[in-house]
């Protein structure tokens, strides 16, 4: 008993070795995305639609009752009376659709004065920055062995308990944006697999929180659109249908 116990021992020590050892290598890549900062910029049909119905809204809503809160010929009453009614005038479809010039344009401007949509990043063309592109979607690319990919890292030969697929993409982040920006998984799950990349690469999913990524790497955060013109095409073809737009 005691030879066959040593025996089984011997198996399973032999089972565990072979666990920790990887079966083949494996990459893990981290899809890294900074959500929009601001709301997208409405067409000119939702614009419409939106005003019309403030107007709409405005015309079958029954009458403020300022005479319970100001007090007739004050002078609280009157900065209500012309802000209303510089409000209601923004609400008018038929003056949305004259030009902005002019007094009525005047007045909107001042009423709805807002701070640039674009950055210096964006006059610049700063792609390494990741103020620019405020109200798209945006993903983190960088340049290895002259090509355009997910920041990406194999993992161990020999795995350790600590070792795993979501550990090593996120290390492989860390190591292009450097220990100042906060990343989250989404999940510790793989999204997609590129099959056919030598190693075979698992991609792991991330949002940035905060923070402001080292300088030194070459990356850069690019919207879908860009993210197509600069990676190749059979890489692309893993990567597209995980982005948004």
């Amino acid at each position: 008993m005691a030879r066959g116990g040593a025996n089984a021992l011997r198996v399973q020590t032999r089972l565990f070795s072979a666990s920790a050892r990887a079966a083949q290598p494996v990459n893990a890549a981290l899809l890294t995305v900074r959500a929009p900062v601001l709301l997208r910029t409405p067409t000119a049909l939702e614009t419409e639609y939106y005003r019309f119905n403030l107007s709409l809204a405005d015309a079958l809503q029954q009458p403020f009752p300022k005479d319970q809160y100001f007090k007739k010929g004050s002078a609280a009453e009157s900065r209500f009376d012309a802000y209303y009614s510089a409000l209601r005038k923004s609400w008018d479809v038929s003056e949305a659709t004259k030009s902005d010039e002019g007094a009525a344009g005047a007045d909107n401007a001042a009423l709805y004065a807002t701070q640039p949509r674009t950055t210096a990043a964006d006059e610049k063309g700063d792609t390494s920055s990741l103020e620019r592109a405020l109200d798209r979607t945006l993903y983190l690319f960088v340049k290895q062995d002259g090509a355009w990919r997910l920041p990406t890292k194999p993992l161990p030969e020999t795995l350790g308990p600590t070792d795993s697929l979501h550990a090593s993409a996120l290390a492989a982040g860390e190591s292009v944006l450097g220990n100042r920006v906060d990343l989250w998984l989404v999940s510790r799950l793989p999204v997609a697999v590129i099959k056919s990349a030598s190693p075979k690469t698992y991609i792991i999913r991330a949002r940035v929180l905060a923070g402001v990524p080292s300088a030194g790497a070459e990356l850069a955060w690019l919207t879908k659109e860009e993210a197509a013109k600069h990676v190749d095409p059979e890489y692309w073809a893993h990567l597209e249908p995980l982005l948004d737009e």
